[in-house]
């Protein structure tokens, strides 16, 4: 990004000017904008508007960033297109060839892979139909938003060096040479409206379109992890192979553990199934030596009791097998001992003080027809996560959850980026460049061999991707 792009990030520290009004700082337009949503939130007509949320109104309130985004219909989008849009003018003529063209681009960009989402398209490819067929100021409607590349897209359009990784050349006065050499295009911005039913779309594609103060945001996330070190940092110790020094765990491998059908003796997944990370496609109990393949194994099943429901519950057997850990700057790798065990049995025993979701996965649902959960002995939403991993999620949503407006918002879309990354569905690839949300695109599938990732391994390089959303600017900035 350019200097004068990285600049708009202090802006939020002064006075802002939103929808044709002043205010001293962006905290004031924030509450300003916020007591007129309460108000409107009231309004019985309002809350009949087909799709309104199901939800208090301190909840919608404490999600939205009004008028920038809310958890609900929008009542400021009048004034934005009064405000921004053109009125259609029969007699300025409008005319654009159809954009024919094959478009490529990858998915390695920082903004792409600052959070997740499937049917993400990267916002370069969206930006070349931008600038073909509008002008900067120009209003664009995206009613299925997802991430709200369309929006990132908009505003990049004002940004030269963006503009000129497409291949396109920027003259001095802003108009912008396609390959041939011919102008067709203007640089600067676009105004963008972004919409999605999906809840988390839109939360994704507001921070993806809403300035922050980076340094302020890293100086948050680095607060929180130093107290999530002091409270549960223990979880995550592990002694060095010379018995004294301590190591902190980047991640530790789970394997299913299966029965065998001849003998009803043991199968560990990742002992007798796997074989320099791959998975072999005949493997032999280590009790009878039967032929077995992993379709024809027996789920290994253990009896567990659940303090949520105050009732037994049978879960699938898994055990760690494998710790990955740093001593200093160095990384090695070991297998569980006796203290390992000791401490993932305390961890198994300790309350939580914090709330967490236990809601149960009906029968009914699109989650449950992917795959019958039952036999995971996965009935409510916790049961995706280990003990240790759901005591420390529980943790750090309560700590983001104590800050507040803007900075609340970044925090969650930092720690929600990860979120499933921390969970059952995380698989282990042993060849993989991290451990990081390696999850099966488009499925909760729950693979035989799981990696529980430790918040600092997952977190800390997330600090560092987000610093590009400093390039992001407001709509009216």
């Amino acid at each position: 990004m350019n200097q004068d792009t990285l600049k708009l990030q202090t802006k939020a520290a002064g006075p802002v000017e939103c929808l044709g009004q002043r205010f001293p700082s962006d905290e004031a337009r924030r509450e300003h904008f916020l007591k007129l949503l309460a108000q409107k939130l009231k309004d019985p007509e309002f809350r009949k508007i087909e799709g309104f949320p199901i939800g208090k109104d301190e909840d919608i309130l404490v999600l939205s960033d009004p008028p920038y985004y809310t958890a609900c219909p929008n009542p400021w989008l009048g004034e934005f297109i009064k405000g921004y849009g053109t009125p259609y003018d029969p007699k300025q003529p409008y005319h654009r060839e159809p954009f024919a063209a094959d478009v490529s681009e990858g998915k390695n960009h920082p903004i792409y892979n600052a959070h997740s989402y499937h049917t993400k398209v990267p916002h370069r490819a969206i930006m070349r139909y931008l600038l073909h067929y509008t002008q900067p100021g120009d209003v664009v409607f995206d009613g299925f938003c997802g991430t709200g590349m369309t929006g990132v897209a908009a505003q990049l359009c004002g940004d030269r060096a963006e503009v000129q990784e497409l291949g396109y050349r920027v003259q001095d006065d802003g108009t912008i040479l396609n390959e041939e050499g011919k102008p067709f295009s203007k640089l600067g911005a676009r105004r963008a409206i972004l919409n999605d039913l999906s809840p988390a779309a839109a939360f994704i594609a507001y921070n993806y379109n809403t300035p922050v103060d980076v340094d302020a945001f890293e100086r948050e996330a680095r607060r929180i992890l130093k107290e999530l070190e002091d409270e549960l940092g223990w979880m995550y110790e592990t002694k060095h192979t010379d018995g004294k020094t301590k190591g902190r765990i980047n991640y530790t491998v789970w394997s299913d553990v299966f029965s065998c059908p001849e003998c009803a003796g043991e199968v560990v997944f990742w002992e007798d199934a796997v074989e320099d990370g791959e998975i072999k496609e005949e493997l032999h109990c280590p009790q009878c030596n039967a032929s077995l393949t992993k379709r024809n194994l027996d789920r290994k099943t253990v009896a567990d009791f659940n303090p949520e429901t105050n009732a037994p519950v049978t879960r699938a057997k898994r055990k760690p097998v494998l710790i990955n850990y740093t001593v200093g700057s160095n990384r090695y790798e070991k297998a569980p001992d006796k203290s390992d065990l000791a401490l993932i049995e305390h961890i198994e025993k300790t309350p939580c003080p914090h709330w967490y979701p236990t809601n149960q996965l009906e029968p009914d649902t699109d989650l449950w027809l992917e795959r019958d959960y039952r036999s995971l002995g996965i009935l409510t939403i916790d049961a995706f996560y280990t003990k240790r991993n759901l005591l420390m999620s529980a943790f750090c949503r309560e700590a983001i959850m104590r800050r507040a407006g803007r900075m609340r918002g970044i925090l969650w879309f930092w720690f929600q980026s990860v979120l499933m990354g921390f969970s059952l569905v995380n698989r282990y690839l042993k060849n993989a460049f991290s451990q990081v949300n390696r999850i099966l695109s488009g499925t909760l599938y729950v693979g035989a061999m799981q990696s529980e990732v430790s918040p600092w391994y997952s977190l800390n390089g997330k600090i560092k991707r987000l610093h590009v959303l400093a390039a992001m600017r407001r709509y009216d900035s």
